[in-house]
């Protein structure tokens, strides 16, 4: 259950989202001393046969690192941030009364899509069918190479072996071609810590 008070990720969606507008959000939130962080994934295409520009994989979505209550605070007093929307997620309280938060994801898996998504790598795929991509599997953690520590599900891609990391029902990045020696199956223990 989200604690207000606590800083976490959140994924928020951007209306009417274009590259100018996310620009602008994400340069007036950096300003900002309710938001500790914000994190778009980019990404380099070619726009002309000289001229490569820098995008951002996700126009419509942006992380922000904060706690749900400076981030409300934030969005009720800066008319800027009117486009932002928060992506909202089926959660229970205590009796098991089934309601709605804001989606927020862990710091460590945070760490491990920030790092994947960081850098142009052939390996790595943003993946479209979300349906497949959040189905339970295995967790594994990546115990070698330069996604070592990395923890993910594995799932077959188009025929290959990846590891995907899910950002809820929204967003999956996934690793491509990580030989089988250099993944450890997690415990159930371990996997539960990850979502903390």
């Amino acid at each position: 259950m989200l604690k207000e008070n606590e800083p976490h990720w959140f994924v928020m969606r951007i209306r009417n989202s274009s590259l100018s507008r996310l620009k602008t959000l994400m340069d007036l939130m950096g300003n900002d001393d309710d938001i500790d962080e914000t994190y778009a994934p980019m990404r380099f295409i070619k726009v002309s046969p000289t001229k490569m520009d820098f995008v951002p994989y996700l126009v419509n979505y942006i992380f922000v690192h904060s706690s749900l209550e400076r981030l409300k605070r934030a969005k009720s007093s800066h008319e800027d941030y009117e486009p932002l929307r928060f992506v909202m997620h089926p959660s229970f309280d205590e009796k098991l009364a089934k309601r709605s938060e804001a989606l927020y994801i862990s710091e460590k898996r945070m760490d491990d899509f920030k790092r994947v998504t960081a850098e142009e790598n052939e390996k790595v795929v943003f993946l479209d069918n979300m349906n497949y991509a959040c189905k339970p599997s295995q967790e594994v953690q990546i115990t070698e190479g330069p996604f070592a520590g990395v923890v993910g599900r594995i799932k077959r891609i188009r025929g290959n072996r990846g590891i995907v990391i899910p950002i809820g029902k929204e967003m999956a990045v996934a690793i491509m071609d990580v030989p089988r020696g250099y993944m450890r199956l997690l415990t159930e223990e371990e996997t539960k810590n990850i979502e903390r």
